[in-house]
Parts: structure tokens; sequence; C-alpha cells
């Protein structure tokens, strides 16, 4: 397991800041939220930005 940092965006705006330990960022992003997630944001929707511990990021919504 890895520790990730998920934050939950509306626009630019955090509204959610979790930490995680999960295996993947999908999954860390999804034990976040609650719900499945897919790759990549789209406009006018919540998104949900995954930093793992090397600093890489991975967004979805």
């Amino acid at each position: 397991m890895a520790a990730y940092v998920v934050d939950e965006l509306n626009g630019n705006a955090v509204f959610r800041h979790t930490k995680i330990d999960a295996s993947s960022a999908i999954e860390a992003a999804m034990s976040a939220t609650g719900r499945t997630v897919a790759s990549g944001r789209e406009p006018g929707k919540i998104w949900i930005r995954v930093t793992d511990e090397c600093g890489h990021t991975t967004e979805y919504h």
C-alpha cells in the first residue's frame, strides 16, 4: 500500500482534502469519494486529483 492525497475540486477550488492508503491512485480516489471514478476531467463537473508520495498526480471525474 502507498499513501495518496486525494483532493476533490469544483473548478480550481479544493473542497475536500483526504489522505488515503491504497494500492493504486484509482482505488484511493474511489475510497475517498465512495463512488466509481473515470480517468480525466469533464468541463463543469467536480473532479478528483490524486497525488502519490513522489508527487505524481492523476485526474479523475
